[in-house]
């Protein structure tokens, strides 16, 4: 069984949320601050039986739009809908099935005149007057077709364990020997675990008798007990002993520690390893624990906060697949990390993000039917660790190659006094002349973010009377009115960059000149003095052959300023972008 959805409705930032999990690991990314760890809240209201009732009880930040003040009409749903193609083996879960082979739970939080008939309404409403309930089955989540619904208990959720591992786990004192360290839980979780506590207790008792007939042992105890009658008097006194091994059997495993052994019989205390390191191990005996204790008639769902925490990214992507492998838990991971993002199981990846009306959403950019096959291929071989920004972006500049990568921010910042970075604006190259596959990702009801794609115009690939090339034009039909923007030049990017040998020449020729091509520079103004019509295809040859293109749109970017004169589809794409943003020019 696994979580299938998640709906919320006025909880934190989120006014109406849904988003769909398949089968297995699951990776939700998202900007700061997108809602991932209120998800995660979200989730643990309904199946984390270690909250309290208390715990349950909202805050007034709570609610959706940071309300003063409560109304009789305020109210929070959270509902999550569980599926499983053989639900009739989980004999617990009848109580709120919706199908042969989905059931659903629903938090409701409200005003307790809505749970109680005739229940006078204050003159006054407080927060202190709300009340939440759980709510079995049901398909509405309209808050008088929840009231119907039969209300369930703590007891109902048995069967269902969640676990939940914040990104300010104290790793230290969970590897640490005690009862409750993870290691001795670990310990505990074995198959043969009465038989090996057996076999340690057997060794732990002779070692310990040995220990305690060491002289000065009795001596200490004596000691500690005359200092606690003198201190406490003889009633309020009591009795002490000192020994290796107590008489419980559970903390024969606290006396286990971990050791980094950088050699053979040199135990170093775990505390000198890197944070990396050690959250490793803290996930590494956690899961094998939690695998050891799986239950066939159980689920089990972790949600972990960035597990990639102090690890460089060879070993972000080893955990990731690690964790990805797991069978009998439903893993849910929240990373900021574009490594995780860029390696993961890509029909599992969830994106958080905010459209133009500020709403969260979601978005999975491999949900089925969006892309064809070869297109989700394609997404998915393109998305490496540098080009899964864009899932983590407010706002998106497609661009053809380098070249624009290099020049798009300068001209953003020196012309237009708009810093992309700061508005967290990513401009995404994508190597090739086919947005499609990436424009699809930026259709209603998919990423709704505003999107630019910049695009050539290669006016002399055209036939008589066509207006576009194939590339501008299939571009120009996913076109999104007031959202997505595609905006073609002329012919390339240098040519549109220095149309003449006048427009912008003063950077054409700085360019030339810092890059050592000074006698380029003017070989080719010498070449087009009297054939102005040679411009272009002198001026590419140049680029191209003599100074190659990423070199040159590099050393540009860094010399353009506020007089450079920008190409009218360019200035249409950030104007575009800072109309949709509301960015200031």
């Amino acid at each position: 069984m696994n979580i299938k959805n998640i709906t919320i409705k006025n909880f934190r930032n989120f006014k109406d949320f849904s988003i769909d999990f398949s089968k297995g690991f699951q990776t939700i990314i998202g900007e700061n601050n997108i809602g991932k760890s209120n998800l995660y809240w979200a989730i643990r209201l309904i199946l984390d039986r270690d909250l309290s009732y208390n715990a349950r009880n909202l805050d007034i930040k709570d609610f959706h739009g940071f309300k003063k003040e409560v109304t009789i009409d305020d109210h929070v749903i959270i509902s999550i809908e569980l599926y499983s193609e053989k639900l009739a083996s989980f004999p617990t879960f009848h109580s709120f099935k919706t199908s042969d082979t989905t059931a659903r739970i629903t938090y409701l939080f409200a005003h307790k005149s809505k749970f109680i008939e005739d229940e006078e309404i204050p003159p006054q409403i407080e927060l202190s007057q709300f009340k939440w309930q759980l709510f079995g089955s049901g398909n509405s989540l309209v808050v008088e077709d929840i009231l119907t619904l039969q209300s369930i208990r703590f007891s109902d959720l048995d069967g269902i364990n969640l676990y939940y591992i914040n990104a300010f786990r104290n790793i230290n004192s969970d590897l640490h020997g005690s009862t409750k360290s993870l290691l001795s839980k670990y310990c505990q979780s074995r198959t043969d675990t009465k038989t090996e506590l057996e076999s340690v207790k057997s060794i732990l008792k002779k070692s310990s008798t040995e220990l305690n007939g060491l002289g000065f042992i009795p001596d200490i105890a004596e000691n500690i007990q005359k200092k606690g009658q003198s201190i406490a008097g003889q009633y309020f006194s009591f009795p002490i002993s000192i020994s290796f091994l107590s008489n419980y059997d559970i903390d024969a495993w606290s006396q286990l520690n971990l050791c980094y052994s950088p050699e053979s019989d040199n135990n170093v205390p775990i505390q000198t390893l890197g944070l990396g390191q050690k959250n490793i191990l803290y996930l590494s005996l956690f899961i094998a624990e939690l695998e050891n204790s799986s239950n066939n008639h159980e689920i089990n769902i972790l949600l972990i906060e960035e597990p990639e925490a102090h690890l460089h990214p060879q070993l972000q992507k080893i955990l990731f697949s690690n964790l990805n492998d797991l069978k009998t838990t439903q893993v849910f991971m929240t990373s900021h990390s574009t490594h995780i993002a860029s390696d993961c199981d890509f029909k599992n990846l969830s994106i958080l993000f905010r459209n133009t009306n500020k709403e969260v959403k979601s978005f999975s950019p491999f949900k089925e039917g969006l892309l064809s096959e070869r297109d989700n291929l394609l997404l998915k071989r393109y998305l490496d660790a540098t080009r899964s920004e864009m899932f983590f972006a407010s706002a998106i500049i497609y661009v053809e190659g380098v070249g624009e990568q290099f020049i798009l921010p300068s001209i953003a910042k020196e012309v237009f006094g708009i810093n992309l970075t700061e508005h967290n604006i990513s401009v995404i190259p994508i190597h090739c002349r086919y947005f499609d596959p990436y424009l699809k990702i930026v259709q209603n009801n998919n990423l709704e973010i505003p999107v630019s794609a910049i695009i050539d115009g290669d006016s002399d690939e055209l036939d008589e009377g066509e207006e576009n090339t194939t590339s501008v034009a299939n571009a120009k039909a996913l076109e999104v009115a007031d959202r997505v923007l595609v905006s073609s030049g002329i012919k390339t990017l240098e040519v549109d960059l220095f149309p003449t040998s006048i427009i912008n020449n003063m950077y054409l020729k700085k360019c030339f000149v810092n890059l050592g091509h000074e006698k380029s520079y003017n070989n080719l103004i010498n070449a087009t003095k009297d054939n102005p019509e040679l411009w272009e295809t002198e001026l590419i040859k140049r680029i191209d052959q003599t100074v190659k293109k990423g070199r040159f749109a590099q050393e540009l970017s860094l010399l353009i300023d506020k007089d450079f004169v920008v190409p009218a589809y360019i200035k249409s794409a950030i104007s575009h972008i800072a109309k949709c943003k509301n960015i200031p020019k």
